[in-house]
């Protein structure tokens, strides 16, 4: 008789993959195919499936309500069920636990896993199926043949003998020398025996050694107190499929209260214990990758550090960073994203030793325990094996695809003894891994400790700043290559701190974006260039437009477009005299959002240039798509200018391309008069750099443009 396999799903590809993985299983499998799981259950009434494969998110009926529809249907309660699920559907897994689901495969699907859980659980359902008919013929054969013998009813048993050979829980009694004196049906079944053949042997003898050794020291112990043993479980291999059971152990009295020997029950727990081992596995693991998730790796870290400390040796934390994945994931799509992420963590599993520990701790970030190691060196040797496993190129999608990644390396109980200190140091040297070039490992040392309190502390005194007026605007003139007329400025923080003096941005801006500062530091800016427009305005003072700087932190910031215009508004000046000045590390952070905030600022009438363009990663399609009007040239191609031909082709292929896309071309950084004639050739429109002149205080700007009364026309190019 063919074994049917009910598939439900609602994308037709995925009904045909599954289909032909059950015609892959043999040729007494056979599959059932319904898009509609309605439909699905219609058929179920009427026919019988001996495995379910259900989709979970079905635009009908989601997977956990299909399976608990069909539970509640005559007969139906015991057939198997697998859901297929995302990787992050940690709930839904949850949820179709609760509604009866057996096992859970993760999309998409490969052939040997399908056909391997698949045939695994027909077996188990098949060996509690026989389990079950054995003991119902075991009890029929029973009573055909006790029913002339015996006055107590038509099967020669009393009720109650009648009810404990029928219900499916294990019973057997024992004496004083564990000599079985009854099993019930079930029981005898497990053992593929019948009742009257086990009753005067060792029961024991029925189990193997080890388990049969358990058995008999569990009945001593209740045979010489004379009380129960609760509630413990026990492992029972029958036909070659493991079957959990949960037992008790009573003295078995007689009429005297005497203890005459040991009554053993013992329930099928099976399939609760798969859904708890399920529940602890999704609270303890990565869904994606299947590695344990940051909250195991807590334990094993804290239990490490437990051992190294009572057995004088060493470990080593290793914190993996992959290098610019944000990059693939948002070119790629996420999907790609994922895949790769599964691939790097099958790499670190297999180049591993057995007694090391890998964890995935959350987006492209990984942990490994090296539990031995014999020294540093050899720490050396293991990073660079793990980094050489993670630069071999991948086929994502039948694309290559090469990736990198920055290790951070925190020694235990070295570094430290408790779990926050031990990652947090790992952490510091991950980040100085990347400083350093990234696609390398580093040390953990005192003197990233010394940083990283020196940025707490500079922290707190940012915050300070703020509150007390600390920071100033310096401007930076910008002017038209052809005839240095004054066309622009840009905004340039700097801070008085009362001990240290005037800081430029170099010394502070990487803390307040790390510490979430920049939003409140950003703002102020914004802010005061508007107020100082509108002052110069009432002393009859036209500025040019002004450039200023606003970090991809700001932009996650939604109100980002709101404050800026609500500024301009307030100050009554014209949006035209501001120019935001963004990076290529923006283009690639949340495209889709940012192309919006952006083209809404744009409507508005405020510039947009996009700084330092040349070292970022953003693609030309970007450029296409964003609103921007003006192009920045980063200054390290303009300090080669005058002795790197590459240099100037590149500079000249910027220019042409901005320009086709009806774009200004500015370029920073210009120190010479070779630079200054090189960069008019290469057709750079706007230049600015120590050359013309250096950042201005604002009170100065009145020495430089008292001549640009609001009255005469501006000369100021269009923002």
């Amino acid at each position: 008789m063919s074994t049917r396999v009910l598939i439900v799903d609602d994308r037709p590809t995925n009904l045909r993959i599954y289909a032909q993985f059950v015609t892959l299983m043999g040729e007494k499998y056979s599959a059932v195919t319904y898009a509609d799981p309605v439909e699905a259950l219609q058929w179920l009434r009427e026919n019988k499936a001996d495995l379910m494969v259900v989709d979970y998110r079905m635009p009908q009926m989601n997977g956990a309500e299909f399976i608990r529809q069909v539970r509640m249907m005559p007969g139906a309660s015991e057939i198997p069920a697998i859901v297929i699920t995302a990787h992050q559907d940690r709930e839904c897994r949850l949820a179709a636990l609760d509604a009866g689901a057996t096992d859970f495969l993760q999309s998409p699907v490969s052939h040997v896993e399908f056909c391997n859980r698949a045939s695994s659980l027909l077996t188990k359902t098949k060996r509690s199926v026989t389990l079950r008919r054995r003991a119902s013929e075991i009890e029929r054969k029973h009573a055909a043949s006790g029913a002339t013998v015996s006055p107590e009813g038509s099967s020669g048993k009393s009720m109650l003998e009648q009810i404990i050979d029928t219900i499916p829980i294990m019973i057997n009694a024992t004496d004083r020398s564990g000599k079985c004196l009854f099993t019930n049906a079930y029981q005898s079944a497990l053992f593929d025996k019948d009742p009257d053949e086990m009753v005067g042997t060792d029961f024991a003898n029925n189990f193997e050694s080890t388990l049969a050794a358990n058995s008999r020291r569990r009945d001593a112990l209740v045979l010489k107190s004379s009380l129960a043993i609760p509630h413990y479980e026990e492992k029972i291999t029958s036909d070659g499929v493991d079957l959990i059971f949960h037992c008790n152990k009573s003295p078995l009295l007689n009429h005297k209260g005497e203890t005459i020997g040991v009554l053993t029950t013992a329930v099928d727990i099976t399939a609760r214990k798969f859904a708890e081992e399920h529940r602890t596995h999704l609270a303890l693991h990565d869904m994606l990758t299947g590695l344990p998730n940051r909250v195991l790796l807590a334990e094993n870290v804290k239990t490490t550090i437990e051992n190294c400390k009572k057995s004088n040796s060493e470990a080593a934390l290793l914190l993996l960073d992959l290098d610019r994945f944000k990059i693939i994931n948002d070119t790629r799509g996420h999907h790609s994203g994922d895949a790769l992420l599964r691939e790097v963590a099958e790499r670190i599993s297999k180049v591993i030793e057995p007694d090391d520990f890998a964890a995935r701790i959350g987006g492209d970030e990984f942990a490994i325990i090296l539990n031995k190691f014999e020294s540093l060196d050899s720490i050396n040797s293991r990073c660079s094996k793990i980094l050489k496993a993670i630069n071999e190129p991948y086929a994502i999608s039948g694309v290559e695809q090469v990736i990198g990644a920055s290790i951070g390396v925190s020694l235990i109980p070295g570094d430290g003894d408790e779990y926050e200190e031990v990652l947090r140091m790992a952490d510091l040297a991950m980040y100085d891994a990347k400083a350093n070039g990234r696609n390398c490992h580093r040390f953990f040392s005192e003197g990233m400790n010394e940083i990283a309190q020196a940025d707490a502390a500079l922290e707190n005194e940012l915050r300070d700043a703020l509150n007390q007026n600390q920071f100033a605007l310096e401007y930076q003139p910008i002017v038209d290559s052809k005839n240095l007329d004054y066309v622009g400025l840009e905004a340039l923080i700097r801070w008085d701190h009362p001990t240290r003096g005037r800081l430029l941005p170099i010394q502070f801006i990487r803390v307040a974006d790390d510490s979430g500062l920049m939003d409140l530091v950003g703002n102020w800016v914004i802010g005061e260039v508007c107020r100082e427009i509108k002052a110069y305005a009432d002393k009859g003072i036209d500025l040019p437009r002004v450039a200023i700087n606003v970090s991809p932190r700001q932009f996650q910031n939604n109100k980002l477009c709101d404050e800026l215009l609500a500024n301009i508004e307030a100050n009554d000046i014209d949006p035209s005299q501001i120019t935001i000045e963004i990076t290529e590390e923006l283009l690639i952070d949340n495209n889709e959002q940012v192309r919006e905030t952006l083209q809404r600022i744009r409507s508005h009438g405020v510039g947009i240039s996009i700084d330092d363009f040349g070292t970022g990663y953003s693609s030309l399609q970007y450029l296409r798509d964003l609103p921007a009007n003006c192009l920045k040239i980063d200054r390290t191609f303009i300090s080669r200018i005058e002795h790197s031909a590459a240099d100037r082709a590149i500079i000249g292929t910027i220019a042409h391309l901005a320009h086709a896309l009806d774009m200004r071309v500015v370029a920073e950084g210009v120190e010479n008069d070779a630079q200054l004639d090189l960069l008019r050739i290469s057709g750079c429109d706007e230049i600015q750099g120590f050359k013309i002149a250096r950042p201005q205080r604002a009170e100065d700007l009145g020495k430089l443009f008292e001549g640009r009364k609001i009255d005469e026309p501006s000369r100021s190019a269009e923002g």
